[in-house]
């Protein structure tokens, strides 16, 4: 045997061009097909991600401005209160007054009869 002669056995066979070049264009679909399918999973992933963050902070700002509104319905609710409170007591010293007074002890006129005056 020569130097740089290279002996074939023949144990495997080996695969036409045609054959070797179509197993080639095959084995590059089915890679090409993973890399979607894995682009689509990140895809979705990073979708359903930001679609939680969006979600996330809608929430916090509807609760935000509902603790807003809460708080100045109940600032207005304990002015009104108050307004209710002073009237209150200003009716109550108008009615001591006026019982101090005897404004109210006199007979009240209804229409249709007389008053008698001769007391």
């Amino acid at each position: 045997m020569a130097w740089g002669e290279i002996r074939k056995f023949g144990w495997v066979k080996q695969r036409s061009a045609w054959a070797d070049i179509e197993y080639h264009r095959a084995r590059r679909a089915e890679v090409a097909s993973n890399d979607q399918s894995s682009m689509d999973a990140i895809n979705n992933a990073v979708t359903a991600a930001l679609q939680s963050k969006i979600s996330g902070k809608a929430n916090l700002a509807g609760n935000a401005a509902l603790k807003r509104v809460q708080a100045a319905a109940k600032a207005k609710a304990a002015e009104t209160q108050k307004q209710i409170d002073q009237t209150i007591k200003k009716l109550d010293t108008a009615q001591t007054a006026a019982d101090a007074a005897g404004v109210l002890n006199d007979p009240i006129e209804t229409p249709g009869t007389t008053l008698d005056t001769t007391v």
